[in-house]
């Protein structure tokens, strides 16, 4: 299916056009929907088209903040690693739109009040032939309504919600300072809930359309308008005014407060300069608000993206109520939105349609984009046209496909695998087709896919890096695994006790899987196990983590989506004690800050681990302290000598054998840990490795929990049958 973008270029403007892309896979809490228009808006779509048109190192030579923050990440990460966060953020692609209406093609389980074949508008997804909505996002089109009018719920929604806001009675004056698309949807639903309209503008063209749409008063704007509105008004002023202009000027705010009546009400819609003058604000005691997009709901992950919906008798109007009583509006005539459109175009179009709205910005204010009735909803994989050149080695590069393109996986484990000579990257899937098919033209694999499954039958595809969340990690390795594929899967493998038993059952050891403990490969840690291999055991051991604060809506917290920080997290720390102690965890006992009933919502937790050789390694794993600190720290005390290794830069041996070494790079280990994997799958090693380390770990974790949650007492690791010899005893 075709997608419009806009594609951010590091030496040139930003361009604005369809691209192929998988079409999404149909949740159960959403609709797929075969579009037949869509709204472009000319105020949001424009301002954002408009910022990067310039050449984004003119913008970055400009912006003295995005300066600083790229001198930040040189000394902190390098140059390699900067320029690659660089060009990534300078050369993304940006999905363009919010707001259409199709027929739906496909609707999940959990979807009500809507059927295949429906009519249906949906807010918040771009221009694109097949949208995904979830269902809170998404409304049935009532009879008599076109899918034109539609197209306009989005804008609808945000209009409604500003009316609600401002609370217009019957009879007020209402003020509306700007008339682009929300300004004049603005001005008729102020009138449909028994307001008087005086609509300011500059342009005269939306000035006379609101006076054919209802408006009672237009006045052209400039600094005499307040003075016209009190002559208007007997002197009082208005009841309400509704800001729906879009400027840095503070002349709308100033002016709203000149124009409205004591104790009025000012509503915020569009963005404007908000320095307030504080006496006159004071001396009419006004209230102001501010209405944010389409009603409650908005920027709720749990209501938009889950469909987790608000009770009725606490929230009456959400955002999709809103964009359901806006088409009933549209239904009724009592609102009209066929005048507000000035140009039409079609999906290939859409370069022309973006380039009208940027260098004619005045003529134009609704414009919709047309599509084709025909739509394949099965398309999910596409063919990438790559220039990359074919590896330099003897006999068949390593076929891979990727699942997952997230922010660590772009920064580590993606330009890795390209850079590899010994591999050639056959697929990208993701879970949209806009990631999809840009990491897969980024990266250079020959298909993009929002089809798992689909890839995994590609007898090309020889192995699979799994980089996806890690509520996916254990599913995920077991089918491609099942399916004759080697596996690398990013830690954790599992997060669950009953996803390690079924792991443990289920891998024969036929194929490679290797888990992304990826601190075992980096050189100090290599050079700290040869210094223990001369010294005698057992071992005390500290590894204190200065992990940092995360947002709470971070998707690790989320039990939909991952297992906390302890399972996710940790287990790096309690795989590298293990392997360098070379015996097996025996018992946990663990206290935490805040304890929580919730893995998930457990944090900052200290966890010490007695090994079957009788060592003791203690993991201090911290959120409340400061980043600007070092991050890791790990000393080691065993055979009259003392090992100390800070955050990867500098390994201390002070005993019988003195030992410093530096490493200005601070390597982590995730390249050799890499190579390691290609090298196992082409026969070259032995996996260092294995399921079992990914199980082992998952389960020490989840042990440290529980003693958490318990205050303190001892848990053992449970044991599980495995289905091949392996060494351990996690058998």
């Amino acid at each position: 299916m075709r997608q419009v973008f806009m594609r951010k270029k590091l030496l040139r403007p930003a361009t604005v056009g369809p691209e192929q892309v998988p079409v999404p896979r149909c949740a159960a809490t959403g609709v797929l929907i075969g579009n037949r228009c869509s709204l472009i808006s000319a105020g949001t779509e424009s301002s954002s088209v408009k910022r990067n048109v310039k050449d984004m190192v003119v913008k970055a030579m400009t912006n003295p903040a995005l300066r600083q923050s790229v001198f930040d990440m040189l000394v902190k990460d390098g140059l390699t690693r900067t320029y690659d966060r660089v060009n990534y953020e300078t050369t993304k692609w940006t999905p363009l739109g919010y707001s259409g209406a199709g027929v739906a093609l496909e609707v999940g389980r959990e979807v009500e009040g809507i059927r295949p074949g429906d009519l249906v508008a949906y807010g918040g997804e771009g221009h694109a032939e097949i949208i995904h909505a979830p269902r809170n996002l998404c409304v049935r089109v009532p009879d008599g309504v076109t899918a034109n009018d539609a197209s306009f719920v989005a804008l609808g929604s945000i209009a409604l919600q500003a009316v609600r806001r401002a609370a217009v009675e019957v009879g007020d004056r209402v003020a509306v300072i700007g008339l682009g698309l929300v300004g004049q949807l603005v001005s008729q639903l102020v009138r449909t809930a028994g307001g008087r309209v005086v609509a300011i503008d500059v342009n005269a063209g939306r000035l006379e359309l609101a006076r054919s749409l209802g408006a009672e008063l237009t006045l052209t704007a400039g600094p005499g308008v307040p003075d016209l509105v009190r002559e208007a008004t007997a002197g009082r002023g208005v009841d309400r005014v509704l800001m729906c202009a879009s400027t840095a000027s503070n002349e709308v705010i100033e002016q709203a407060i000149d124009m409205v009546r004591d104790r009025g009400r000012i509503v915020m819609v569009g963005f404007v300069g908000m320095d307030i003058p504080q006496e006159a604000f004071y001396r009419k005691e006004l209230e102001l608000l501010v209405s944010r997009s389409y009603g409650p709901g908005r920027y709720d992950p749990a209501y938009e993206q889950k469909g987790q919906d608000y009770p009725f008798s606490y929230v009456r109007w959400t955002e999709q109520r809103n964009m359901d009583e806006f088409l009933k509006l549209l239904q009724d005539g009592r609102v009209r939105v066929g005048p507000l459109v000035t140009h039409e175009f079609t999906l290939p179009q859409s370069e022309e349609a973006y380039r009208t709205l940027v260098e004619s910005p005045g003529g134009c204010l609704g414009i919709l984009l047309k599509y084709d009735e025909q739509q394949d909803p099965t398309l999910r994989t596409v063919q990438v046209a790559s220039t990359r050149p074919q590896p330099r080695v003897t006999g068949r590069p390593i076929g891979m496909a990727v699942a997952g393109c997230g922010g660590f996986a772009r920064q580590f484990h993606l330009p890795n695998l390209k850079a590899s000579p010994h591999v050639t990257m056959r697929a990208l899937v993701a879970s949209t087709g806009q990631s999809a098919q840009e990491m897969a033209t980024r990266y250079g694999a020959a298909i993009s896919s929002t089809d798992f499954d689909a890839v995994l039958r590609d007898d090309q595809v020889d192995a699979v890096c799994i980089f996806t969340r890690d509520a996916a990690h254990a599913r995920m390795s077991l089918a491609a695994l099942n399916a004759g594929k080697h596996v690398f899967c990013e830690k954790p493998l599992a997060i669950t006790v009953e996803e390690c038993e079924q792991l443990a059952a289920q891998i024969t050891g036929e194929r490679i899987c290797m888990v992304g403990f990826n601190r075992r490969f980096a050189p100090l840690v290599r050079d700290l196990q040869n210094c223990l291999k001369q010294l005698p055991g057992p071992r005390m051991m500290i590894y204190r983590v200065n992990a940092g604060a995360l947002p709470r809506d971070n998707w690790v917290f989320d039990p939909s989506s991952a297992a906390g920080r302890i399972v996710g997290e940790v287990c790096h720390f309690v795989d590298l004690l293990t392997w360098l102690t070379g015996a097996e965890p025996v018992s946990v006992t663990a206290t935490a800050l805040g304890a929580s009933s919730s893995i998930n919502e457990m944090e900052d937790v200290s966890a010490q681990i007695t090994f079957a050789d009788g060592s003791v390694g203690t993991v201090i794993y911290a959120c409340r302290g400061t980043t600007a600190s070092g991050k890791e720290r790990l000393e080691i005390f065993t055979g009259s000598t003392s090992l100390v290794m800070d955050d990867f830069r500098s390994l201390t041996v002070t005993g019988a054998k003195p030992l410093e070494k530096t490493d200005r790079q601070g390597d982590k280990g995730h390249g050799a840990e890499l190579q390691h994997f290609l090298q196992c799958v082409r026969g070259e090693a032995r996996p260092e490795l294995t399921h079992i380390d990914g199980i082992r770990a998952t389960l020490v974790c989840l042990a440290i929990w529980e003693s958490a949650r318990a205050g303190g007492e001892p848990v053992e690791i449970p044991q599980l049958e495995v289905a091949s010899e392996k060494r351990g005893q996690v058998h």
